[in-house]
């Protein structure tokens, strides 16, 4: 049974490789053909004027590995699921095809043995994506949030950033916000009392994050305290230096208000570090979040067992057929089921709806699985 089930993985992990690397790669090529006017201009901008034909081309190439290469975890996190479904077909088509499975049956192995190493397969998939979600998107985030435009840039561009609320009711401004180093320029804080009148106006030079104290610390910050009579006159004190400013506007929260893919790339650790703080708006898309990477594990393993039994049959059959009535009910199966997690469902709580679709789909891969015949 071991040389069987390592004969069975072996070829269900190599169909899902080249079904990966296909994919990736066409798209990857249709955007380069799409944007090789881009490519070539800032490989130009880079090289001396007398550069020639050759060198512009490996300039291009390499802009074009730098821009796409950290994409291809982005790509395994979105469509591995989907593409374990296609390495499936595949695989058990190929040995139905060689008439492996019926020397199975006649041997007394049960297909549903027979399906146990391509779920162990899938099982290893999703223990692939939680390393590949918790310790390398985070990493890649601002290479992945680049655009055509900031191709060859170490991470995304700076933008500004409008006056954002925190949970004690600052409004943080700055024109300026580089997630890359996680700089502020030229910020601007103002603090507000109960009746919305503001009561401390900060600025600073620029500022940066620090992560054990969650706050701003300042270079050259000042400080204004505006005191406020009962005749609504206002009268600002002098600027005083001040070091910084303790708020849950951290940098990953305020990249998420500003991508909002961002959240789908942050680690769990970074997401309750950001939940702290009981009023964040994000509050729950980022709860999603943190539940559905541990939803889609197992949706996968369930959506395999539904699947299966799609091409694990005894007599050899049409493998168009088989195909057809396969991707016609998993495509749009995976559709609801991100659907259920992304999307905020009424009277739902976050974590319900994450785990949504494996509550619906247990009762049914069971089903499906079992009435296999064999």
């Amino acid at each position: 049974m071991r040389i069987l089930n390592r004969h069975i993985m072996i070829r269900m992990l190599t169909n899902f490789v080249l079904l990966f690397l296909f994919l990736y790669l066409f798209a990857a090529t249709i955007d380069i053909i799409l944007n090789l006017d881009r490519f070539d201009e800032i490989a130009r901008s880079r090289l001396d004027d007398d550069a020639g034909m050759f060198q512009r081309i490996a300039a291009s190439l390499g802009l074009a590995f730098n821009f796409h290469g950290p994409q291809i975890f982005q790509f395994y996190a979105y469509l591995h699921g989907l593409l374990a479904i296609g390495a499936l077909g595949f695989t058990v088509s190929q040995m139905s095809r060689n008439r492996e499975l019926v020397a199975m049956l006649a041997s007394g192995i049960s297909l549903h043995r027979a399906s146990l190493p391509i779920i162990w397969v899938v099982c290893g998939l999703g223990v692939v994506q939680l390393v590949n979600q918790e310790f390398i998107l985070p990493r890649l985030a601002p290479l992945l949030l680049r655009g055509h435009e900031q191709i060859g840039e170490g991470g995304t561009a700076s933008f500004p950033v409008a006056f954002t609320l925190d949970s004690n009711g600052a409004l943080l401004q700055s024109p300026s916000f580089n997630p890359v180093t996680g700089i502020l320029d030229h910020p601007s804080i103002i603090i507000r009392d109960d009746l919305g009148r503001t009561v401390q106006r900060m600025r600073a030079q620029s500022a940066t994050w620090d992560e054990t104290a969650n706050s701003w610390v300042f270079t050259r910050g000042k400080v204004v305290h505006i005191q406020h009579d009962e005749a609504s006159q206002s009268a600002a004190s002098r600027p005083t230096k001040v070091s910084s400013f303790a708020t849950d506007l951290s940098p990953d929260l305020l990249t998420v208000r500003r991508f909002s893919q961002y959240t789908s790339m942050l680690s769990s650790a970074q997401i309750n570090k950001i939940l702290e703080s009981t009023s964040v708006h994000e509050a729950g898309a980022l709860i999603r979040s943190s539940y559905s990477r541990w939803s889609v594990f197992f949706v996968n393993i369930l959506i395999v067992l539904i699947a299966i039994p799609f091409f694990m049959q005894r007599e050899p059959s049409r493998l168009l057929s088989r195909t057809i009535m396969c991707t016609a009910l998993i495509v749009p199966l995976y559709l609801l089921v991100a659907m259920f997690m992304l999307v905020p469902l009424p009277g739902i709580s976050p974590v319900l709806g994450a785990f949504l679709p494996v509550i619906v789909l247990l009762p049914v891969a069971m089903a499906r699985f079992g009435w296999i015949r064999t």
